[in-house]
């Protein structure tokens, strides 16, 4: 993803964060992401594979991120992402 994209989802997560007041919440929802797909070639696969359809991914994303207890903000911007093979 370029860094110009990155930018936007991260100043959009932010600003979902702040007006919710959830912005420790979020931090820590991302750090498990970013552990989970460290710990997780498989996760790393799913997600950057054209093989999966978007909305097999995004149906993933969406599971995985109810399993793992992760917040909306993170859930829905990673299914945004997803949908619109950002991840």
């Amino acid at each position: 993803m370029t860094s110009g994209v990155a930018a936007r989802y991260a100043t959009a997560v932010f600003e979902l964060a702040r007006e919710g007041g959830s912005i420790e919440k979020v931090e820590a929802d991302l750090a498990a992401i970013e552990a989970a797909l460290a710990e997780s070639p498989e996760l790393r696969e799913m997600i950057s594979s054209p093989v999966f359809s978007r909305q097999d991914t995004v149906n993933a994303v969406r599971a995985i991120a109810d399993r793992m207890g992760l917040g909306l903000e993170v859930k829905n911007t990673l299914a945004l992402m997803a949908s619109n093979r950002r991840l």
